[in-house]
């Protein structure tokens, strides 16, 4: 298993998993990865290759703060189950200096993955509307109303003695 850095190349992949995933993933336009691979953005995406052959990908956001945000995770069927989301995770985590967050439908077995790497539920997030203040609510298609769970992982810090960073002189434990 390889885990690297995607490139202009990987993007084919990457849009026809996310394609294929869409019901779980939600949409992101496909420019999107083109800006982050290509640097106009500042998050990351995350490839897996096994044997030569992509597999799954992951799409971070970075902030200043050092706070990350999973926005996406896909693995391709045949090959979950095999510790490559918690490799491209463990990836994305080593690009962040602070914490970690995602959100995801509560109906969703991946649920339990993020629980496992040591998320924690944080909250609910109320569904978004499916209509704006320029549409009629009567003209538009139903949507599925989903409870999405936002989970955090605090991964580093001064605080944290485990971040391996020196503590400050005077510093006090809480």
């Amino acid at each position: 298993m390889l885990i690297r850095l995607a490139t202009l190349l990987d993007i084919p992949y990457i849009d026809h998993l996310r394609k294929q995933e869409g019901e779980a993933l939600g949409f992101i336009p496909l420019r999107r990865y083109e800006m982050e691979i290509s640097g106009e953005r500042h998050g990351s995406i995350i490839v897996c290759e096994e044997n030569g052959d992509l597999v799954g990908f992951v799409y971070a956001t970075h902030n200043s703060a050092g706070v990350t945000h999973i926005q996406q995770v896909a693995v391709q069927e045949d090959a979950r189950r095999m510790d490559r989301a918690s490799a491209l995770v463990l990836a994305t985590q080593r690009r962040t200096d602070w914490l970690m967050s995602c959100r995801c439908a509560a109906e969703l077995e991946s649920t339990h993955f993020w629980n496992a790497l040591g998320f924690k539920v944080l909250d609910e997030v109320a569904p978004k509307s499916g209509y704006g203040r320029w549409r009629d609510k009567a003209t538009l298609p139903t949507r599925r109303k989903r409870t999405i769970l936002r989970f955090q992982k605090e991964v580093g810090g001064l605080w944290q003695p485990s971040s391996g960073l020196p503590k400050a002189p005077n510093a006090v434990n809480w």
